[in-house]
């Protein structure tokens, strides 16, 4: 719960909310605190905002992609044997691995990416920027 005095909110996320409406709880005791001390304030949910990274968009397939394209022989053998069902050496049946191990192992084997990624990001800003100074002037 946070207490916005800038809006006159008592803000609570969508969890403190879901538990404030149970009487007894925590939550519910201290919103009624919050709304005795600050009578006049409206109370809201706030969506908790999602810790989006750079890779967050990475997708089985497009790493795949850029494994083929860019890896060596023995890194595509991994990824193929990380990422799909198979038989080991010893005749075992193995499951792929889970899409974020996967995506850490990409992540580390192909450190670039991160500066590439960087490299795109920015030169689309700079198409973008002269787009905008073009229609300004």
């Amino acid at each position: 719960m946070k207490i916005n005095m800038t809006d006159n909110t008592i803000e609570l996320t969508a969890a403190e909310t879901k538990n404030a409406f149970t009487y007894g709880t925590r939550e519910y005791r201290n919103l009624q605190a919050a709304r005795r001390d600050y009578p006049e304030f409206e109370v809201v949910t706030i969506k908790a905002k999602r810790n989006h990274n750079d890779f967050s968009d990475l997708t089985l397939k497009s790493i795949s992609i850029y494994v083929t394209a860019h890896g060596t022989d023995e890194q595509k053998e991994h990824f193929a044997f990380i990422s799909k069902r198979t038989i080991d050496e010893d005749g075992a049946y193995c499951e792929p691995q889970p899409f974020f191990k996967i995506k850490e192992w990409f992540l580390a084997t192909f450190p670039e990416i991160k500066a590439e990624r960087k490299a795109y990001r920015e030169k689309v800003q700079a198409i973008l920027d002269e787009a905008k100074a073009k229609i300004a002037a």
